[in-house]
């Protein structure tokens, strides 16, 4: 699948609505390592029992679940997707990626298309994940650096969009950070990368703040916003965690640092803006379980410490799970939250514990309804503009609306509309001026409307 310029008028409109119920999840499951062998087993959630039978995966591995089904990928060196059953832990399938391509993470379209990164190829692959079978690939390369590799990492899917993480290193100098690390977005509906400048030159991904994305990304439903851990350099404090806008597709700068964390990233578990959780590593390459906030920007307090910390994450009974894979005292270890409070472990796994996730969906946003949203607020006209723009929204309730323009650096510009609207169309004019009657620059500015019913934003490209 050719990579092409996409100047999408109609943006993701998120409409942060209530998480819809979901069934409550029952079980975690952990891969297991000593670096020479590796297993697969599952936690009951209500006793906390670890399950006897394990099924054999890789020593590298990442964890996804996804329609019922249980995603092991096996990276370097095994380079497939096991697909497993996760009542029997039964392996049901197994599909390779292509010899050395190292296969980094699995999202999800449809029960019958998935997007998988390798990490050592430039092309993002889609296929089938009930048979395996190739459905094509996305060209990434432009994205990379010197090497033509753009070492793509995690992916997470709001709406209809792909978010996808290039950590951009340099592989000749021991994968050291390049000048920026970049997420690119993907339309999962025609499997277009997204062109989120189109006021520069060919398609544009958007730059992180901090280089080095190491975690998944994780989702805010309060805000609406994702975040993601940056480590940079390991050999300095210069990472941190960074809010994501998914709706303007832009970084919104530090959540916290890793100075303030105290520690290179590792991981983060997401609670809430005022209490949530990573893994860091400090300068003796000790690992810490420490609670942040991203409210304040700074660390909360430090949980415990070990050498051998790995992965974590929260289930839906406010308990937070963590791998530690310290060989002297292996297991996964059980805080309640937010009290911060050892309830539980180290859970015997066997071998040590590696990597975890949940019986619920991985790396698909919930509460997201972009047909609902973006019907009511219609895409600007003319789009790119350099007159006027008209702008028209419909609303489902009366109440109080703000309408706002926002420059490509996320500084307000204008406030179309701060008021009490009754239900039904409102139909607004932007002049492309700002607040003080000033014509605003050429480039690239977000419309963002809220109130009322609507939680939306769209974009406007000014031209000279």
């Amino acid at each position: 699948m050719l990579r092409h310029r996409l100047v999408p008028l109609a943006l993701l409109s998120v409409a942060l609505v209530t998480r819809a119920a979901a069934a409550a999840e029952t079980h975690a499951f952990v891969t297991t390592t000593d670096f020479s062998s590796g297993g697969l087993r599952s936690i009951d959630l209500s006793s906390r029992a670890v399950s006897p039978t394990e099924t054999a995966v890789f020593t590298d591995t990442r964890l996804r679940w996804y329609g019922g089904l249980l995603y092991v990928i096996n990276r370097l060196g095994q380079d497939n997707i096991q697909v497993v059953d996760p009542a029997t832990l039964g392996t049901l399938h197994q599909f390779s990626t292509g010899n050395g391509s190292n296969p980094a993470d699995i999202a999800f379209a449809s029960d019958t298309k998935a997007y998988v990164t390798l990490y050592a190829r430039p092309d993002l692959l889609i296929m089938n994940p009930q048979t395996g079978a190739s459905l094509g690939s996305i060209p990434l390369g432009a994205f990379a650096d010197a090497d033509g590799i753009p070492e793509m990492d995690h992916m997470e899917k709001v709406g209809p969009y792909l978010f996808v993480a290039l950590q951009r290193l340099d592989e000749a100098h021991n994968f050291a950070p390049t000048d920026s690390s970049l997420v690119v977005v993907i339309d999962t509906r025609t499997d277009a990368v997204v062109d989120v400048n189109p006021a520069l030159p060919g398609v544009q991904g958007f730059r992180l703040t901090f280089k080095n994305p190491v975690t998944p990304f994780a989702y805010d439903p309060l805000s609406g916003r994702l975040l993601i851990g940056c480590a940079g350099s390991y050999s300095a404090l210069d990472g941190g965690v960074e809010w994501i806008d998914p709706v303007s597709f832009t970084s919104l700068g530090p959540a916290i640092t890793e100075a303030a964390l105290g520690g290179n990233i590792s991981g983060i578990a997401w609670y809430t803006a005022d209490h949530s959780y990573a893994v860091i590593y400090d300068a003796s390459f000790n690992g810490v379980l420490v609670s942040w906030s991203a409210n304040t920007g700074t660390k909360l307090g430090t949980l415990f410490s070990a050498s051998g910390l790995n992965d974590l994450g929260l289930d839906d009974r406010n308990e937070l799970y963590v791998c530690d894979g310290t060989f002297t005292a292996p297991g996964v270890r059980v805080w309640s939250v937010p009290a911060d409070l050892s309830i539980a472990g180290p859970l015997d796994t066997g071998l040590p514990p590696n990597q975890i996730t949940f019986d619920r969906v991985s790396g698909d946003v919930a509460g997201v309804a972009p047909a609902a949203a973006a019907a009511a607020f219609a895409a600007p006209w003319p789009n790119p503009a350099r007159v006027a723009v008209a702008l028209e929204l419909g609303l489902a309730r009366s109440g109080t609306l703000t309408v706002e323009v926002f420059d490509a650096a996320g500084r307000r510009v204008r406030t179309l509309a701060a008021g009490a609207r009754e239900a039904g169309p409102v139909r607004l004019r932007w002049d492309l001026a700002d607040d003080a009657g000033r014509r605003v620059p050429a480039g690239l500015y977000l419309v963002r409307a809220r109130g009322a019913g609507v939680e939306s934003a769209r974009r406007v490209v000014v031209l000279e």
